[in-house]
């Protein structure tokens, strides 16, 4: 994100409205790369166009987990490229650099983002329903800090949702020492004081996928707890950052607890 100070001709060549996102108007490849104005804030973000484009009714705004953990900051366009194709949805992905700045920096940017995006996706006439906020690892930290979004819609994938972790918080017999030192580094680098909250006031329904083999799975289904709202989903054989590498029989369970969800 960069607050930035421009003169109107530069703003009219960078300004990019939503409504041209869902309607282009020149041919586009599977992927394009757009900076929108809210305020005097640059906000980039990144478009995975489905292959019916003029048919867009659904849309996946996504907030990728950091690199560092789940080594999927350079990787994430392979993930929303195969969620546009398999779910037929347009993918928006919020660019952010979480090393620069502070972390409430990063979630007051990422929640401006969100916020002016849906608001601008209802006028545009895509549905509460149908507007999906996506995000994996500690991706799902950032967005669970989101407040006054009324995104009724969240899917999270192998959620990091506490701080820090320690050797005990894990009853996996596939304790993974490395992803949690990478985790409580990432934490410590951006000084996070507290731990994220799982639901809001405007959700409607959750959807957790975690891996069976995931070191964080028993965490993460205990803070989740017994809730009404958010439902969790084991898939075998995966462990933390499946959606970076799944073969073709984990892939298709994996979307089609998506679709039934979306």
């Amino acid at each position: 994100m960069i607050n930035n100070e421009f003169d109107s001709e530069i703003k009219y060549k960078l300004f990019r409205t939503v409504n041209e996102i869902l309607h282009p108007t020149i041919s586009k490849k599977n992927i394009s790369d757009y900076k929108i104005i809210v305020d005097e804030d640059i906000l980039p973000v990144r478009v995975f166009y489905p292959k019916k484009i003029t048919t867009i009714d659904k849309v996946i705004i996504y907030v990728h987990g950091n690199g560092e953990v789940t080594n999927c900051l350079g990787e994430y366009s392979g993930i929303c490229k195969n969620f546009a194709v398999k779910t037929n949805c347009l993918i928006i992905a919020i660019e952010y650099d979480d090393i620069k700045g502070s972390y409430e920096e990063v979630v007051k940017e990422i929640t401006k983002t969100i916020k002016y995006l849906y608001d601008k996706l209802i006028i545009n006439n895509i549905l509460e329903e149908n507007i999906t906020l996506m995000s994996d690892s500690t991706g799902c930290h950032i967005t669970s800090l989101i407040k006054n979004v009324p995104i009724r819609k969240r899917l999270l994938f192998y959620p990091v949702l506490k701080k820090s972790y320690t050797k005990k918080d894990m009853k996996n017999e596939d304790f993974n020492i490395g992803l949690i030192e990478r985790i409580n580094k990432y934490f410590k680098d951006n000084k996070i004081e507290n731990d994220a909250l799982v639901e809001d006031e405007y959700l409607d329904k959750g959807l957790v996928i975690v891996g069976k083999v995931d070191m964080l799975v028993d965490d993460i289904k205990e803070t989740i707890g017994e809730s009404e709202k958010i439902n969790c989903v084991e898939v075998p054989f995966s462990g933390h950052g499946f959606l970076d590498d799944m073969d073709k029989e984990l892939s298709n369970d994996v979307f089609t607890i998506v679709n039934k969800f979306i």
